[in-house]
C-alpha cells in the first residue's frame, strides 16, 4: 500500500456479565486506550463504531455510545456486526488521506443483556426456514460441522482436540471470559451436547465486551507510539450462495477474503511466511475448516497437524493463541478482537501465550450464517 496504516494500541474487556451499561463500556475502554497513548480525545479526527441495532433493541444505536467515546463534534459513522470490517472500513479513511488518527470501537453485551442466538434466527429465510423453525446458529453449525468432517474424513474427536487445544490458551490470558484450568479432552467430551455433533464446550461462550483500537497514519505512528503494528493487506468477501446452496465442507468466503489480503501484502505461500493466526471460529471445527480454506493447513491434513502440536503456541503455525472464540465472542467485536491480540503477539506481549519470533500474523472476522461473509486483514512488524 502506498500509505501505511498502523495499530497504535488497544483496549479489550471481555466477561460473562460486565455488570455496566453500553455507554460506560465505550467510555472505558476509549478513555482507556487514550490514557495509555497518552493523548486526549482532541487527537482523534475519526470515529468507527460497531454495533447491531437490532441486539441493542435501539435504531441508530451509535448515535448513543458517540458521545461516551469522545466522538462528539467529530467525524464518526458505523459498520453494522464484525469489528473486523470496521477495522478496514476505518484503514481505507486514512490510506485515502482523508484522517491521519481514527478510533474503532466495536461491542455488545450478549452475555447479559439479549439472547447470543436469537439475532441469527432472524437472518434466516423468512417464508421458510424461520418458520419450521429447524435452522438456528447452532444447528447450522452441526450440518456445517458433519460436513467438515465427513468430507475430510476426520473423526469426531478432533473437535475435542481443537476445544482443548483453544480452551488450554484461553485460561492462560487473562483477558478471556470463559477460562478453565486444567481442561481436558475428557471434559470437554462430557460437556453436553447441543447439536451433534456439538457439545457445550465446542461452542462459543455468551460474552459480554468490547474492543477499541486507534490506526493511524505513518507520520502518527512515529509519534504515538513505539511498537507500531502495520497493515499490509487486507481482503473480504461474501459467499453469494444461500446456506441451503453451499458447500458447508469449506469457506468461499474465508478462502477469497484471504486470498485477497495475500496479494496485497504480497504473501506467497501463507503456511511458511505466516508466523500465527487468529481465527474468528464459533466453533471448534471451524478453526481448522477455516484454516484450510485460508492456506494455513493442508487440506484433509488437519487431524494430523493438531495432533502433532503444529497449531499450538510452540507449534509451527500457532492457531487461535489467544484462545479464540472459545475464550469469549463478544458479537460485533470477535473479529477486531482477534486482530488486538495477533498485534499483540506482534509486540511481544501475549505473556505465557507468546509465539516466538513473531513478525507477520493473519486476523480473520466472520459474520452470517455459517461464515457466510469473510474478513482477513495481515499485520506485521
Amino acid at each position: 500500500m502506498e500509505k501505511k496504516v498502523a495499530i497504535a494500541g488497544f483496549r479489550i474487556a471481555a466477561a460473562p456479565d460486565l455488570e455496566t451499561t453500553r455507554e460506560r463500556l465505550v467510555f472505558d475502554l476509549s478513555k482507556g486506550l487514550l490514557d495509555d497513548l497518552g493523548i486526549t480525545r482532541d487527537a482523534v479526527d475519526n470515529f468507527v463504531f460497531c454495533s447491531n441495532d437490532f441486539m441493542d433493541g435501539r435504531t441508530i444505536s451509535h448515535v448513543f455510545i458517540g458521545p461516551a467515546a469522545g466522538g462528539y463534534m467529530k467525524d464518526q459513522t458505523k459498520v453494522e456486526m464484525d469489528g473486523l470490517n470496521a477495522m478496514i472500513y476505518a484503514s481505507m479513511g486514512i490510506i485515502s488521506g482523508q484522517y491521519d488518527v481514527t478510533m474503532v470501537v466495536a461491542l455488545s453485551l450478549t452475555g447479559s443483556q439479549a439472547s447470543p442466538y436469537l439475532y441469527t434466527d432472524y437472518s434466516l429465510d423468512p417464508t421458510y426456514d424461520r418458520q419450521l423453525k429447524l435452522l438456528n446458529e447452532l444447528s447450522a453449525a452441526a450440518l456445517e460441522a458433519r460436513s467438515y468432517l465427513t468430507a475430510g474424513g476426520y473423526p469426531e474427536e478432533l473437535l475435542d482436540v481443537v476445544a482443548a487445544q483453544d480452551l488450554k490458551n484461553a485460561a492462560a490470558n487473562p483477558g478471556q471470559a470463559r477460562r478453565i484450568d486444567g481442561v481436558s479432552r475428557e471434559r470437554i467430551k462430557g460437556s453436553p451436547y447441543y447439536y451433534e455433533p456439538l457439545r457445550e464446550l465446542h461452542c462459543y461462550p455468551p460474552t459480554d465486551g468490547g474492543c477499541a483500537m486507534l490506526l493511524v497514519s505513518e507520520k502518527k505512528a512515529k509519534e504515538l507510539t513505539d511498537k507500531p503494528v502495520w497493515l499490509l493487506g487486507m481482503g473480504r468477501s461474501t459467499d453469494i450462495y444461500y446456506l441451503g446452496d453451499r458447500d458447508l465442507s469449506t469457506s468461499l468466503s474465508a478462502a477469497q477474503a484471504a486470498e485477497r489480503a495475500y496479494a496485497m501484502a504480497g504473501i506467497k505461500d501463507p503456511a511458511s511466511e505466516l508466523d500465527l493466526a487468529e481465527i474468528m471460529s464459533l466453533f471448534a471445527h471451524q478453526e481448522p475448516l477455516l484454516a484450510e480454506a485460508m492456506g494455513l493447513l493442508e487440506k484433509g491434513k488437519a487431524a494430523a497437524a493438531y495432533e502433532a502440536g503444529d497449531t499450538a503456541v510452540e507449534g509451527r503455525m500457532p492457531i487461535n493463541p489467544s484462545g479464540g472464540p472459545l475464550g469469549a465472542h463478544p458479537i460485533c467485536a470477535t473479529g477486531l478482537i482477534r486482530a488486538a491480540e495477533a498485534a499483540r503477539q506482534l509486540r511481544g506481549e501475549a505473556g505465557e501465550n507468546q509465539v516466538k519470533k513473531a513478525g507477520v500474523a493473519l486476523a480473520h472476522g466472520q459474520d452470517g450464517v455459517c461464515a457466510q461473509q469473510s474478513a482477513v486483514v495481515i499485520l506485521g512488524t
